[in-house]
């Protein structure tokens, strides 16, 4: 078995894709969905990890802001957390929780996507947690 993707709601797909790839560098992929279903959506990459977006047809979304323990969320490891807060800062994209630290195991933030959906950036202090191998 293998990791595929991960998915989120959202409001707007077309205004998720821009946030998703403008501000964080992810690459757009394809389109998806059927009106059979209700739903329309998209993919999209980074670094290897697939996104799924979907919007609900005629079902307006009300997003809810997340609580302690931020789950569900999906966490990107990142080299340079100072690097990541720049570029956080930079796109207006406002940190939830963070940084936090446990010594010599990981640092990491959580961060909100304009739906709510929870994402979070992490570095492994201790590289044996890094390899899952």
């Amino acid at each position: 078995m293998a990791y595929d993707h991960g998915a989120f709601r959202v409001r707007n797909l077309e205004d998720a894709i821009r946030f998703y790839t403008e501000k964080l560098g992810f690459q757009f992929l394809f389109y998806c969905g059927s009106e059979e279903f209700g739903e329309k959506g998209a993919f999209l990459s980074y670094n290897g990890a697939r996104l799924e977006l979907i919007e609900t047809i005629d079902a307006p979304y009300q997003p809810v802001m997340p609580q302690r323990p931020y789950c569900p969320h999906l966490c990107f490891e990142t080299k340079d957390m100072d690097e990541t807060i720049r570029i956080l800062q930079e796109n207006n994209i406002p940190i939830l929780d963070g940084p936090n630290e446990i010594p010599g195991s990981e640092r990491w933030l959580y961060f909100l996507d304009p739906d709510y959906n929870v994402l979070e950036y992490i570095i492994w202090l201790d590289k044996d947690k890094s390899d899952p191998a």
